[in-house]
């Protein structure tokens, strides 16, 4: 049985909106790994749909260009989005639920550190880290066995184990310069940087090449600087993923 707590409920680190940080434990799927605590930052006072159509979704996504831009349209999302993450699926429910009171919360560092404990945890299921502040996920992941965790929003201060996310390789290059390691979204396999990046081992790519399907959970590059290894490349997926193709050239 999923067990979820409210974590964070206050204003955006990104742009001082209101926003809801909501952490499941026991919760998993084919690529990350059963057990794995997913993490949701959302808008508190605005539905995923909503917020995503109209531009409000800047306070949880920043400035990442795959949010789409604002649409003056009545339903659905951004224009031209082209995030992997469904909004219709476990953001609009955990949003709902949320509403309805249905999580407890955990407001103590020990009563967050409580639910990461043990097993891995996943920063930004949906959502960019950055918009919620740095100690909430360090008691979230302190006593985890391991973190993965990415951010398009690289100006805001913010844990050395959250990956720098980047959708080419001018943007890869300038935080390999920081001493950062990347997560980068191609177009295709030819455009993984060698001796620099590795393809995601958990990508459909990867198993089609070595007939192995690797989970996050057994994988765990994606740990930021705290890990010493190449950063990681994934060729652009979801269903957005050829909208996202054409970002990324």
């Amino acid at each position: 049985m999923n067990r979820s707590y409210v974590i964070y409920d206050g204003p955006s680190m990104i742009d001082g909106a209101p926003i809801v940080a909501i952490a499941q434990v026991g919760t998993g799927n084919r690529k990350t790994g059963a057990g794995m605590a997913q993490t949701w930052i959302l808008r508190s006072d605005i539905d995923p749909i909503s917020a995503s159509r109209t531009g409000a979704d800047s306070a949880i996504c920043g400035d990442c260009p795959h949010k789409g831009k604002p649409s003056n349209k009545a339903t659905g999302w951004a224009t031209d989005r082209t995030c992997y993450v469904n909004l219709l699926f476990a953001p609009n429910g955990v949003f709902k639920a949320y509403k309805r009171g249905s999580y407890p919360v955990a407001q103590s560092h020990d009563d967050i550190a409580a639910i990461g404990q043990g097993h891995g945890v996943r920063l930004g299921s949906y959502g960019d880290p950055a918009a919620v502040p740095s100690y909430v996920w360090d008691s979230l992941t302190s006593k985890a066995d391991y973190v993965t965790a990415y951010t398009h929003n690289p100006k805001n201060e913010r844990p050395a184990y959250i990956m720098t996310s980047a959708d080419n390789e001018a943007q890869a290059k300038a935080a390999w310069g920081k001493g950062e390691r990347t997560f980068r979204v191609v177009s295709n396999l030819a455009q993984v940087i060698k001796g620099k990046e590795v393809l995601c081992p958990a990508s459909e790519e990867a198993k089609a090449a070595t007939g192995k399907e690797v989970t996050c959970a057994a994988c765990r590059l994606c740990g930021g600087a705290n890990i010493k290894a190449k950063s990681v490349a994934i060729v652009a997926h979801g269903a957005s993923k050829r909208k996202a193709k054409e970002l990324v050239q």
